[in-house]
């Protein structure tokens, strides 16, 4: 009863958050193409959020068959059920909080000028450069500066 009342305030929390998106955005910024990156992790943001919260109901569903099963081969497999379920629910989640905090990022950077716009690159005394090595799996963020 307690995970269906969660369930209904998150989702009336996301109907209020993409309804504030719908409103904020005017039709002039909708036509900007620079904003699709931004709009784009905010609403995978949102919707992996969302999706980890229906994970997360059906891993506590098998939790609760790991609790009321007597049978030795059904525990195990309830218990690894549960196991990967949360596991994936609480990366869902994590990924959709990085996604939404890294379009607020975006959107703010975006907002004080800082990010530049390709025909102005040149001009541009401050770059943001992202970069991933593969090899060692360190993800950094760099801010240059010409002086």
């Amino acid at each position: 009863m307690q995970s269906r009342q969660n369930n209904k305030l998150r989702l009336q929390i996301l109907i209020c958050c993409i309804v504030t998106v719908l409103a904020t955005v005017t039709p002039a910024q909708a036509v900007d193409r620079s904003r699709v990156l931004t709009v784009g992790l905010f609403a995978s943001g949102v919707a992996l959020k969302f999706g980890s919260t229906f994970v997360a109901t059906s891993a506590q569903d098998t939790y609760d068959q790991y609790l009321s099963t007597g049978i030795q081969a059904d525990i195990v497999k309830h218990r690894d059920d549960y196991k990967t379920k949360r596991d994936l629910s609480l990366g869902m989640s994590r990924a959709g909080v990085g996604f939404v905090g890294l379009a607020v990022l975006i959107s703010v950077f975006d907002q004080l000028d800082v990010i530049s716009k390709p025909s102005a690159a040149r001009l541009v005394r401050l770059n943001l450069n992202p970069s991933y090595n593969p090899r060692t799996g360190d993800a950094a963020l760099t801010f240059r500066r010409k002086f």
